[in-house]
């Protein structure tokens, strides 16, 4: 990635950081706060060194020291000539606000009408926020459920599309709220109500309004994203559940 591309598209805390040298501890502090936040999943590759550079307006060696700093807190592992790696064991914010402790006590129904409302919502930040890795992240989550031979596996998949774009948001609220709702998809329920419905022609449709909304994200259209990501949600609603509730049109 070009850092002419990375500075058309910066993350949320870039614009936060004035452009001063020697700052490792402010930069240590953001990024210890994105891995515990879970901007980046276990095992995940941080991105490079010049990247982070560029992203963050310090200089190379501020960089180092802040990598330094996080790697003897046991958040990142470094190797040489593959990159830097979130830890396996890297622990989680001590609290989380919007963690559902028990998910039995929502419906899918009741989850996926929620997310009519929410998920749309998000798109403006999507727009203006997204990196080219968010971009990427999205393009990998619709290429491996394409490749997908089971119906757990592209359920896997589809998830991981939905929590790249709310990760793209770079707002660490919405994050958390978008993975709560998700924890719905643990229910058996809800397995046994997407393998009752799901046909090869179902999974091809879905896929095709995936990869609509990917390159809305990709062109910044938000008013293509905002209404193919709606539709979406709508589609998967009626083909679960049946028709819409009353009003429930009229609101989204």
């Amino acid at each position: 990635m070009s850092a002419r591309a990375i500075s058309r598209e910066p993350a949320a805390a870039e614009r936060l950081l004035p452009r001063r040298r020697g700052d490792s501890g402010t930069l240590r502090a953001m990024l210890e706060k994105d891995l515990r936040s879970g901007r980046w999943q276990e095992g995940e590759r941080l991105p490079t060194e010049r990247e982070l550079c560029v992203q963050y307006r310090v200089a190379r060696n501020t960089v180092r020291r802040a990598l330094e700093a996080l790697e003897q807190g046991k958040l990142i592992t470094r190797h040489v000539g593959r990159g830097t790696f979130k830890s396996s064991n890297s622990p989680s914010a001590p609290t989380d606000p919007f963690h559902i402790d028990s998910i039995e006590a929502f419906s899918p129904a009741d989850v996926i009408e929620c997310r009519l409302f929410f998920e749309p919502g998000l798109v403006p930040l999507v727009v203006v926020r997204a990196t080219k890795a968010d971009l990427d992240r999205m393009s990998e989550c619709l290429k491996q459920a394409e490749a997908s031979g089971s119906l757990q596996e592209f359920e896997r998949w589809d998830a991981a599309l939905h929590d790249a774009i709310a990760v793209a948001t770079h707002n660490h609220a919405a994050i958390s709220m978008s993975r709560s709702l998700a924890r719905v998809r643990q229910q058996a329920q809800w397995g046994m109500l997407k393998a009752r419905s799901m046909t090869p022609e179902r999974k091809a449709k879905l896929q095709a309004e995936h990869r609509g909304i990917v390159a809305a994200f990709r062109n910044r259209d938000q008013g293509a994203a905002h209404r193919l990501l709606r539709d979406h949600l709508v589609h998967v609603r009626t083909y679960m559940f049946g028709e819409s509730s009353p009003g429930l049109q009229s609101l989204i």
